[in-house]
């Protein structure tokens, strides 16, 4: 027991020092490390190679194989060359179509044709390998070349540095994933499958992108690690969707998985299948299908789980629709014996995708602004797309250059393509939009409503009309709205009398919370607090004004009303009786206090006129423009308003109307004022004038001004006219 104690002890003790020693900077740094020693085994190798400095395409309609540049050893051959005979050292082959292929595992049926593939390179290898060797072309004329040792770097494609990038982002990413959640099975298989990636892409390209051929046992084993790469590439892929974004399954069938992919790789290493396309690719799409049906159930299982679903999302993204390309224009024309080496490098390029979208659904990176990203993400994937498909087709099909066609590509894609995919992002992934009016009437409302419980209510009411959250409660209060876990969650701000709200799982649940919505909350905010501002100037204005009435009444109209009423001369009690009507008319119309000037004065005639219309049904055209507020006292303005109750009351009373316009203006150094109805109308001269109409030619003659009555401008309805001159208007 005490020996047992001791072990454990000193396990324990070794676990925890390697966990202290294992720190995120160190494992980052030996990731970082392991990545370089490969590549620059992949390179080093690359370049260690005989060189002959010529790049051939064979084409079998010339009968061998074209030369499409020429430069050091062999800058003797003329571009378009035809190739048909290599010899030396004694050995001599024809080229076939098969011997410069990029893309092995897809180019051969039965294990034999890729045996004899291989026997090929070989003697192509050794033939590089002597001082000297021999081009026969379609005329039977001989080049003699002797190769290099050493290819230079610049001599290198396109495609092979694609393929050292995919790699090294792969790993890096995964790495990086797994030193930050290393207890998550997803962050396991996600390192499995960088890890796997770094040795399918990179070492892929070393046989891809070589000049003619390779040494046999080399040529073996980098395409055995080439498939091996991809193999664990599949498998790893298949078991992170066992547990990501939901657990599926026990940690257990994840190992199966992988061991079944292993088992198979084991299979067609020993040769027991026959056919070598169905050997490497049958397995492969079979994983990608369960990637397929996984994908189905973990959508279904996180319907009520808006985080998971936004995790998933991003797998959809990048994996499904990528991997689905990468299928449809790679690894499925390889099955029915088409050659897509020129197109499978921008294939890899898919995979970084992959990458991103896998890294940011499992490290839950900013997963509220999928909403945003998703459509940019899915424009740009499918862009990449059609690049890819018009290169290949280019290529394939029309057989043009290298560079010709991706010019091609490139021109159609930034021509057609671009300008579309906003329209395309709009129509497809865009959302359903709000009712703004209806928001808007909702927050105005609350602004109205007296009683505290009921605009608490009708806050709540806005809020779930608006984002449809699953849950509702009071949350900590803050100066502006705020997203909470991932998005999961928003918080409004506190508002007078209202405390912040915390509103979980937008949208009944399907979705988080996004910077949109973020934007939004603050906006419906600021709109209540404006109106809880608004009302209150209101109040304090009411309050304010009627201190001025009450002070007014005291000091003027009482003392006229009690001078009055001790007065025994008849004519004197008149004349104190008028001071007091005129002070009473005064005390309405006119404040004594801080000056209002006149589009203060008026922007309130027109909220009253316009309430008022309204009631009876009447609409209101009075343009919202500059007024000429220059050398209006707050008199005239005070006068302006008085005649609009005036006029309002006429229309209400009498005129029938369904439609009032007013306009304002200056007009020949005089300041006009004209309203007009479509109603009966009347003919001024037949009209006694009361004391409405009596009081409107008053109090304008108080200014110096006229009051006009003119026929509606359409033969209904009534025009006043009311000018002011401007000399006198001060």
């Amino acid at each position: 027991m005490g020996g047992e104690a001791v072990a454990r002890g000193v396990g324990g003790g070794r676990a925890r020092t390697l966990a202290a020693w294992a720190t995120p900077v160190r494992l980052l740094a030996l990731a970082l490390a392991f990545v370089a020693a490969v590549i620059a085994g992949v390179i080093g190798f690359s370049v260690n190679q005989p060189w002959l400095g010529l790049h051939m395409d064979f084409d079998a309609r010339a009968g061998g194989a074209v030369v499409a540049s020429a430069a050091g050893p062999g800058k003797a051959i003329p571009p378009g060359t035809v190739i048909v005979e290599v010899s030396a050292g004694g050995d001599r082959l024809r080229l076939e179509r098969d011997d410069l292929t990029g893309q092995v595992d897809g180019s051969f049926g039965p294990f034999a044709e890729f045996q004899r593939f291989m026997a090929r390179q070989g003697r192509y290898a050794a033939m590089m390998r002597q001082p000297q060797m021999t081009l026969t072309d379609s005329t039977g004329r001989d080049w003699t070349i002797r190769p290099t040792w050493g290819r230079p770097l610049r001599t290198f494609g396109v495609d092979f540095w694609i393929g050292v990038v995919v790699g090294v982002v792969a790993w890096l990413t995964s790495a990086a994933i797994f030193v930050f959640r290393p207890r998550e099975a997803s962050a396991r298989y996600m390192l499995l499958s960088g890890f796997a990636m770094l040795f399918c892409a990179p070492i892929g390209v070393m046989y891809s992108a070589r000049e003619l051929a390779l040494p046999e046992t080399a040529f073996y084993l980098i395409n055995g690690v080439n498939f091996l790469g991809g193999s664990l590439f599949s498998a790893a892929l298949l078991a992170l969707l066992l547990y990501y974004p939901k657990t599926l399954a026990p940690r257990w069938v994840g190992l199966l998985v992988v061991g079944v992919f292993l088992a198979w790789y084991a299979a067609q290493a020993l040769g027991w299948f026959a056919d070598l396309t169905f050997a490497r690719r049958f397995l492969t799409l079979c994983g990608l299908g369960g990637c397929f049906v996984l994908s189905g159930v973990h959508w279904r299982r996180t319907r009520r789980d808006p985080v998971a679903r936004a995790a998933l999302s991003w797998f959809l993204l990048s994996w499904v629709v990528v991997a689905s390309a990468f299928v449809a224009i790679v690894l499925a024309p390889q099955m029915f014996g088409v050659d897509t080496s020129a197109v499978e490098p921008y294939g890899f390029l898919l995979f970084l995708l992959i990458y991103g979208g896998l890294a940011v659904g499992i490290m839950r990176y900013r997963l509220f602004e999928l909403g945003e990203w998703w459509g940019r993400i899915m424009a740009w994937t499918l862009g990449l797309l059609l690049l890819a498909g018009l290169d290949m087709l280019f290529l394939a099909g029309l057989r043009l250059s290298t560079e010709l066609s991706l010019s091609l590509a490139l021109l159609i894609c930034g021509l057609g393509w671009l300008p579309l995919r906003g329209l395309i992002a709009e129509r497809v992934l865009g959302r359903g939009k709000t009712d703004d009016r209806a928001l808007f009437e909702g927050v105005v409302q609350i602004g109205l409503t007296a009683a505290p419980a009921d605009q608490l209510s009708q806050w709540v009411a806005v809020l779930k009309a608006r984002f449809d959250p699953l849950r509702l409660d009071v949350g900590e209060a803050g100066d502006r709205a705020r997203l909470e876990d991932d998005g999961v969650a928003l918080v409004t701000p506190a508002l007078p009398g209202l405390p912040a709200l915390r509103l979980e799982y937008a949208r009944g649940g399907r979705a988080l919370f996004s910077p949109a919505d973020l934007a939004q909350a603050d906006a419906l905010a600021d709109m209540l607090r404006f109106v809880f501002e608004s009302r209150d100037a209101y109040e304090r204005g009411v309050v304010g004004e009627r201190k001025r009435i009450a002070g007014d009444i005291h000091d003027n109209l009482g003392a006229s009303l009690l001078s009055a009423l001790h007065s025994r001369d008849g004519e004197r009690k008149d004349r104190y009786i008028r001071e007091g009507l005129a002070d009473l008319r005064s005390i309405v119309t006119e404040p004594t206090g801080a000056e209002a000037g006149l589009a203060e004065t008026l922007a309130a005639s027109r909220k009253e006129m316009a309430e008022r219309l309204q009631v009876r049904g009447v609409t209101l055209d009075w343009p919202v423009r500059d007024q000429p507020d220059d050398g209006v006292d707050s008199k005239t303005a005070q006068s302006l308003r008085a005649m609009l109750r005036e006029l309002t009351n006429n229309i209400i009373k009498h005129a029938g109307a369904t439609a009032v316009r007013v306009a304002l203006a200056r007009e020949a150094g005089e300041l006009v004022l004209r309203v007009e109805d479509d109603g009966a109308g009347f003919d001024p001269a037949t009209v006694t004038p009361g004391a409405g109409l009596g009081g409107l030619v008053e109090r304008a003659a108080r200014h110096g001004g006229v009051v006009q009555w003119f026929r509606g401008a359409s033969g209904r309805g009534t025009q006043v006219a009311i000018r002011l001159p401007l000399a006198t208007v001060n």
